[in-house]
């Protein structure tokens, strides 16, 4: 096994290690800081992710923003890719998909990558200079790299946190990263 794969595989544990209850609180407590941002509160095109156990919740977000931005999640595309689909509602417009992620419905309208003003993401591990490593597949390197002068913000528990996530010349750095 790689260097990466053996800190994804121990950050992955670490993560599932968090007590619900704990994880709610400590979840909260991110999206706060989050919601504080200058670049958020200034966004009208979010690009946000549908949190799924054990990453950080995102759903009390979702509703939030709803309210008074345009919300775009990911999707699975052809090619092991994703594209954004605006949600303007949690309960009409979301399906369950690949990986069991809720995602849009194939008939939410699409947005372009570069067109977001900022673009929340998850992550398996994070380190201060914005390394992030998610779980292995690229999807969301991939659509980060079409969305070059957006800022990207990562979320995750202090747990996630490490002195250097292992690079490589096709992983997408954060601009900065939110934890507990």
């Amino acid at each position: 096994m790689t260097d990466k794969t053996l800190l994804r595989k121990e950050l992955l544990e670490k993560r599932r290690n968090i007590s619900l209850l704990l994880r709610h609180a400590k979840s909260r407590k991110i999206l706060r800081k989050l919601s504080l941002e200058p670049e958020f509160r200034r966004a009208e095109h979010v690009a946000l992710y549908y949190g799924i156990v054990p990453e950080v919740e995102t759903r009390f977000l979702l509703k939030k923003v709803l309210k008074d931005k345009k919300l775009y999640l990911p999707a699975v595309a052809p090619k092991k890719s994703l594209m954004l689909r605006q949600v303007r509602s949690l309960s009409r417009d979301l399906k369950q998909g690949a990986y069991n992620i809720m995602e849009p419905k194939a008939s939410c309208k699409k947005r372009s990558a570069d067109r977001m003003d900022i673009f929340i993401v998850p992550g398996v591990a994070f380190d201060k200079t914005g390394g992030r490593m998610g779980r292995g597949g690229g999807y969301y390197d991939r659509l980060l790299r079409k969305a070059k002068k957006v800022i990207k913000i990562g979320l995750c528990f202090k747990e996630q946190l490490v002195r250097k996530v292992p690079m490589r010349m096709h992983d997408v750095k954060v601009d900065r990263v939110i934890t507990d």
